[in-house]
């Protein structure tokens, strides 16, 4: 496993999507790949009201619009000293974000959340709702403000190849950062236990040795297993997760996602936006495209 090489910036232009613009720009000066920045503008309605103003001509307006995204990336970047490869588009964001990031052999795709609403609630947008359920390509959903590199990440283990491949990514994509792997175990029948305390314990050591084997096996450098921490709780994965998450202050949640045609995705691309909008930090939803 290694870092990205390329790395696909998808942008709206408002106000949230700086954060995710603030971290696409440090990923990749941190492992010196390229990065490309992409604006998608919406075919406009036929009914627009653009059509009413005669200052504007409606036959020009996309090419005003092109001109003003483009200069608003260009201070973007140069303010961020960073360099980038700038493109505008029109159509179906989600459909063009796909098309570039597979045409240009992109490792990542960087968007943000559509919106931070009061009291914490989140809306991911019809864009990121329809790349985690059709993108190949792994997506990393900005949610909160670039403080720097991530250093509290937790990765979410199911014993799965695509749990495997999400802490492989996590371990080389992020050096230096604490690596938890947060697995969440069943106690089946439990309400049959003599003592449900001691039943409990009993299938977390069992879980213990599962998680302990799984890690194991991947493929990882000494250093990379030192920042490792099992985390074994009892519990669903989104309830799991989300607790750990608001008890350590962890800065990125990282989800293995596996494909395996279109049932998985609208079953994964569901799943996916339960739990991501529960969370409060930054997701990274990494597809094993083996």
């Amino acid at each position: 496993m290694t870092p990205p090489a390329k790395i696909l910036l998808a942008t709206d232009l408002s106000s949230l999507s700086d954060r995710a613009q603030d971290r696409a720009a440090s990923l990749a000066k941190q492992h010196d790949c390229e990065l490309i920045v992409l604006h998608v503008l919406e075919s406009p309605n036929k009914n627009n009201s653009i059509r009413r103003i005669p200052f504007l001509p409606f036959l020009n307006y996309n090419k005003l619009a092109i001109e003003k995204a483009r200069r608003r990336l260009l201070d973007d970047m140069s303010a961020m000293h960073a360099h980038a490869d700038i493109m505008i588009e029109e159509g179906e964001p989600h459909e063009i974000i796909m098309r570039v990031a597979e045409k240009r052999n992109c490792d990542l795709i960087v968007t943000g959340v559509a919106r931070n609403e009061i009291l914490g609630q989140r809306t991911l947008g019809k864009t990121v709702a329809r790349l985690l359920g059709k993108s190949e390509i792994s997506l990393l959903i900005v949610n909160e403000r670039f403080r720097g590199p991530y250093s509290r990440i937790a990765v979410s283990a199911d014993l799965s190849p695509a749990s495997k491949k999400a802490i492989e990514t996590a371990a080389a994509w992020f050096p230096g950062g604490a690596l938890a792997i947060v697995y969440p175990f069943t106690a089946p029948k439990s309400h049959a236990a003599e003592n449900i305390d001691d039943y409990q314990e009993q299938m977390r050591q069992v879980a213990h040795r599962d998680l302990t084997n799984f890690i194991s096996a991947i493929d990882m450098t000494e250093e990379q297993r030192a920042r490792l921490n099992k985390i074994i709780e009892h519990g669903s994965e989104a309830g799991v997760l989300k607790d750990f998450i608001r008890v350590s202050d962890t800065e990125l949640a990282v989800i293995g996602s596996p494909l395996q045609g279109f049932l998985s995705y609208a079953v994964f691309g569901n799943h996916a936006r339960r739990i991501i909008s529960s969370l409060v930090c930054d997701v990274l939803v990494v597809r094993d495209r083996r």
